[in-house]
């Protein structure tokens, strides 16, 4: 992407998928960083009253340089993409769209802009927020949600700290038909991971390709990831994560607090064979989730976030 075109992400995602506490988060976390929001109405969406420094007209003025705008995306979002950039110039655009919008139709008019315009703006991203706990129904009932995950090269799972084993585990199975190549990822509500999540949505998928070639010709060179979380995690999506890394993965090895299961997991990739046994039960307080993976040029963030994925809320 030229220096000179302005980056642009969609946020999409179904009625009460949580895309708004997702931006609060961004916005919250941005670093110094200047970011546009475009919304289709500005009093919908309820941005946290901490960042809004002033309102003037269709836009607020939040904290750190960014602005939130609102547009009409059926009659003039590429025109007010456009105006922002001239009138605020961010770092990046992100439109927050309607719960039963469908993005791939919002970028049908991308192609009939003026090509000054065009030229200015670079489409970089679509991210669906998924609803973890509804979203096996939502997705089951609701054409326009699945519409949202089949457009998405970006899938970012919700409402972990709800969703039951089983229903986590119905709607990994559900984006897996849908959708098996977006990178799946969620982030705990801290700081810290609000960070990544901010770099994450904001990140260019041609970049992210570029450094996957990087990681390819790494000579070599083995980087050793830890990762701790209390919260229970999908044994099955465990595993399945590991296997799916196994080009570049050359041991995993951790004890996994499971979802569902009182018993002590033991998780490792050895050679050519992945296995997750059970072992004797936690002491009260002590499960918890430790593990190791060593690789070739692993990327840690993006490991880590999928590894947040595989989350669930705790039974009984």
């Amino acid at each position: 992407m030229s220096e000179s075109k302005l980056p642009f992400t969609v946020l999409t995602g179904f009625l009460g998928a949580g895309k708004t506490t997702v931006l609060n988060r961004i916005l919250s976390a941005a670093g110094g960083r200047r970011i546009a929001v475009l919304v289709n109405e500005l009093g919908r969406i309820a941005i946290d009253s901490k960042l809004i420094l002033s309102r003037g007209g269709d836009v607020l003025e939040l904290a750190g340089g960014c602005v939130c705008c609102k547009v009409d995306t059926k009659n003039d979002l590429w025109d007010g993409i456009a105006d922002i950039a001239e009138r605020s110039r961010p770092d990046h655009i992100i439109l927050e769209t309607t719960g039963i919008a469908e993005p791939a139709a919002i970028f049908d008019g991308f192609r009939y802009m003026p090509e000054d315009k065009r030229n200015a703006i670079e489409p970089v991203g679509i991210v669906a927020v998924v609803d973890a706990e509804a979203g096996p129904r939502i997705l089951a009932e609701r054409e326009e949600a699945r519409e949202q995950v089949l457009s998405a090269d970006r899938l970012l799972l919700s409402k972990l700290d709800l969703a039951s084993p089983v229903q986590a585990r119905a709607v990994h199975e559900a984006l897996d038909a849908l959708n098996l190549d977006a990178e799946r990822a969620s982030f705990p509500m801290d700081e810290a991971a609000s960070h990544q999540l901010t770099q994450w949505i904001t990140m260019h998928k041609r970049l992210r390709a570029a450094r996957a070639h990087n990681h390819s010709h790494a000579q070599g060179q083995l980087v050793a990831i830890s990762f701790e979380e209390q919260a229970p995690l999908l044994g099955d999506r465990l595993v399945q994560l590991v296997e799916s890394h196994r080009q570049v993965l050359y041991r995993v090895k951790g004890f996994v607090n499971l979802a569902g299961e009182a018993r002590r997991g033991f998780l490792e990739l050895a050679g050519d064979r992945v296995s997750l046994v059970l072992g004797e039960p936690w002491s009260e307080g002590e499960a918890r989730s430790d593990l190791v993976l060593i690789g070739e040029g692993l990327d840690e963030a993006a490991l880590r976030r999928q590894l947040w994925a595989c989350r669930s809320k705790p039974t009984g």
